[in-house]
């Protein structure tokens, strides 16, 4: 796998695009400025702009190219983020140390979905944020017709609302909702997707 990001980030355009993804942009501009995590964050176009509005930014991926890019792209922006080489399985951060975790299609296996996201809960504060925009499992039918629209091909590695409901079970559902919309993110995610998006709320210490 990593040397599957590796090859799709060594080309030199951004494959993701440079701006951030939208529902993650609005969230992190309606909400006080803190700290926050960016697990599988690739070229750094999310972790960028939250370092542009101020927040303190930690960023882990399993790809040097995507790290690459990323701190390339923060130079450009005169602001800093602190980027590991680091897999779900193995980060590590201090317990209650971010304010926000955001997963924007940080898609993982089947195998690894629950455990690997709810590892992350721990370094989240009670009252902290987790905000995720992943593709729903109706995306396989955008894939079909349009071979830009982004995703997994694999329908197991894709979401329901049902799933990240049980995945992110203890935490206050605020928001839940799949949709479609349309996507210009770079020439990786283009066009009509369909998406899930959520924000939930860490309410407790035994997460």
């Amino acid at each position: 796998m990593t040397n599957f990001w590796d090859d799709r980030y060594s080309d030199g355009k951004y494959i993701y695009g440079t701006n951030p993804n939208l529902f993650f942009k609005e969230f992190v501009m309606k909400h006080p400025i803190g700290k926050l995590l960016l697990p599988a964050e690739g070229e750094g176009r999310n972790a960028v702009y939250a370092a542009q509005c101020g927040w303190l930014v930690e960023a882990f991926d399993l790809s040097n190219e995507g790290r690459n890019k990323a701190i390339r792209l923060a130079n450009e922006y005169n602001v800093n983020i602190n980027y590991r080489i680091a897999g779900f399985d193995s980060v590590e951060y201090v317990s209650s140390e971010f304010d926000v975790i955001g997963l924007i299609y940080a898609h993982l296996s089947k195998e690894h979905k629950v455990g690997y996201y709810r590892r992350l809960l721990p370094f989240l504060k009670v009252g902290g944020f987790v905000v995720f925009e992943g593709f729903s499992k109706d995306q396989t039918k955008f894939q079909k017709i349009n071979e830009s629209a982004g995703g997994p091909r694999d329908v197991d590695m894709l979401f329901s609302e049902e799933e990240l409901s049980m995945i992110f079970e203890g935490l206050e559902i605020i928001k839940l909702e799949k949709c479609n919309t349309i996507l210009s993110e770079g020439i990786g995610h283009t066009g009509e997707a369909s998406v899930i998006q959520m924000i939930a709320r860490k309410s407790s210490f035994n997460l």
